[in-house]
């Protein structure tokens, strides 16, 4: 070795938080030996298979809501359908961590054949429910399926691609295919439930069918490659063998361990005690009220007790939810801070925007859909374009995350005026330049968090980010919906006191109620609107400040063909020393230097 490459190994090798190779977990060190046995067919395939998993779950995300609203409604109880989507907002965020630790300990393939028979079982209980508990329970149990394919598909992801194509990469299994089901949802979405159609629970029903071809895929590939890897030797040291048959109590306890069993359950009860009574109580449907003493009781036992005990355990932990290092890591935490924060500020906006465009234009439904879609639509392409550029020049991310953040927050501000200056130019505005600014955000906060971690701690440092991100969401949400139903009366019976309270309350429950009203009392009821958005918008701003300070912490690295900026190896696990020609030896110093 020259003195040269033992120069950057050693600037590689003397970081602190480096996991040591008996301190990989297997299903770490398994993905690392499959990248010496991929073939040009067989990498074709994982990619086919890759993108297959992703168009599923993007569609399914874009359709299998309306489902549960037919069944509620056929039901008789659409008000529970609130609830439903409060407890599953709950179990998206806690399956992240779960499924992240099930990649680490298990396997990457394992952990996806899980989240399979998740969404399987949970599409057929949909499907074949007679009453509003099966579909509570069965929605539950493909939410889990859902959250888990989620976070799976990032970490293969980040698995087998180079933080320099990991960005355009990812982007695309998440947001390409939005192109395409913009438009195919709603076709989906009217051939099911139109009169004459299928039904809703053909639409539970054909996905339930539909997984297993679209998943099964990626899971033969990658479990195809391991055995490979394991007949070449490669994955002698991932499972060594063993003289004497272990005792299936042992090899559960060791599974328990590995996945922190006790740990998953206690930061399960803690968000579940702490955010789901705020969901149900706060939000636009709440389906209890703050007077209730279970709510704050609920509270207090989930940030007193759950959360005091979740944070002893994790501390003596083998194998914690998230290690200690993951959340000192700066760059992780900012990550955290960011996706938190930017949720709670987005829905804070964007929770109720729905219902106040309705009230305050004249747009019909189609306008309302294709606007209720647009920042969506501009997080994807922008997304994509910032990757892809990021990817071909190989340049750092820091300053294009800030200035991302400081483009979103500008798109909030202007929000101001769009609520009171309702024309279609500056309502589209503020979704366009938000979604600007939120598309390079989310990649760019990612790649950030997991370039800046050991390969071990790739799947938890993800976990984390979008597991923040799922709270804020939850916590958005809510604020939104609790200033929503509290303060828009109030502010119709400001501006407006020749209505009487049921004339008021039908305006708050269906805005498209406005638009029937003329002269005075139309200008009336939007400018209550208005002032009921301008509410929501000042946290918002405040808010979204926190982001953009955040980023200022996260430390810097170029997007090169390495797997992480810690250890500077490659996808094999072999130093990245030994691919020097293609990396610049200042470069990888100040990378390996974060």
């Amino acid at each position: 070795m020259s003195a040269e490459d033992e120069k950057r190994a050693s600037v590689a090798s003397s970081k602190e938080d480096i996991v040591a190779v008996q301190g990989t977990q297997g299903g770490v060190r398994a993905i690392e030996a499959l990248q010496s046995v991929w073939g040009t067919k067989s990498k074709i395939a994982l990619w086919i298979a890759i993108a297959l998993a992703s168009y599923m779950y993007i569609l399914d995300n874009g359709t299998s809501w309306a489902w549960g609203s037919y069944a509620t409604i056929q039901f008789g109880h659409y008000q529970q359908f609130a609830a439903i989507q409060c407890a599953t907002a709950i179990l998206l965020a806690i399956g992240k961590p779960l499924f992240a630790k099930l990649t680490d300990a298990v396997g990457r393939a394992e952990a996806i054949a899980v989240a399979l028979f998740f969404y399987v079982l949970g599409y057929i209980i949909n499907a074949t429910t007679p009453n509003m508990a099966g579909l509570g329970a069965g929605s539950c149990i493909w939410e889990l399926g859902f959250s888990g394919l989620q976070i799976a598909l990032q970490i293969v992801i980040a698995d087998v691609t180079t933080l320099r194509w990991r960005p355009i990469i990812s982007s695309l299994s998440t947001g390409g295919w939005y192109f395409i089901n913009f438009y195919v949802n709603g076709l989906i979405t009217d051939q099911l439930t139109a009169p004459g159609g299928l039904g809703w629970r053909w639409g539970y029903g054909i996905y339930a069918i539909c997984y297993i071809p679209a998943l099964s895929p990626i899971i033969i590939i990658l479990l195809w490659a391991q055995r490979r890897a394991k007949k070449l030797g490669k994955l002698q040291n991932v499972e060594p063998v063993e003289t004497e048959k272990v005792p299936l109590g042992t090899r559960v306890k060791k599974f328990l361990v590995e996945v922190d069993a006790l740990g998953l359950f206690l930061l399960a009860a803690t968000l579940a005690l702490v955010f789901l009574p705020i969901v149900l109580a706060g939000g636009s449907y709440a389906t209890t009220t703050w007077h209730n003493p279970a709510v704050p009781a609920m509270m207090v036992i989930g940030a007193f007790v759950a959360l005091p005990l979740f944070i002893f355990w994790e501390r003596r932990a083998s194998y914690p939810v998230i290690p200690w290092r993951v959340l000192s890591n700066r760059t992780v935490l900012a990550g955290c801070a960011i996706d938190f924060f930017d949720f709670v500020s987005f829905y804070l906006t964007y929770a109720e925007l729905y219902g106040f465009v309705s009230a305050t234009t004249k747009w019909d439904l189609g306008k309302l859909v294709y606007y209720s879609n647009a920042q969506s639509l501009c997080l994807t392409f922008f997304g994509l374009l910032w990757a892809a550029v990021a990817g071909y020049f190989k340049t750092r991310y820091k300053y294009s995350l800030i200035a991302a953040l400081a483009t979103r927050l500008f798109g909030v501000a202007l929000m101001f005026y769009a609520r009171s200056h309702t024309s279609i130019a500056a309502l589209v505005m503020t979704q366009v330049i938000q979604g600007a600014g939120g598309g390079i955000t989310s990649v760019a906060a990612q790649i950030g968090a997991q370039g800046a971690v050991p390969h071990q701690d790739v799947a938890l440092a993800t976990a984390a980010l979008l597991l923040s991100a799922e709270v804020g969401g939850v916590v958005g949400t809510a604020v939104a919906g609790a200033i929503w139903v509290n303060r828009l009366p109030v502010e119709i019976a400001k501006h407006a006191p020749s209505l009487n309270s049921t004339e008021i309350a039908s305006y708050v429950g269906s805005p498209t109620l406005v638009r029937e009203l003329t002269g005075e009392t139309y200008d009336a009821v939007v400018s209550a609107y208005g002032d009921t958005m301008r509410l929501l918008l000042i946290p918002a701003v405040v808010i979204a400040l926190i982001p953009l300070a955040s980023a200022f912490f996260v430390k810097d690295f170029h997007l090169l063909e390495i797997q992480n900026a810690v250890e500077v190896k490659k996808l094999d696990g072999t130093r990245a020393q030994d691919a020097g020609e293609s990396i610049e030896p200042e470069i990888l110093e100040k990378s390996a230097a974060v």
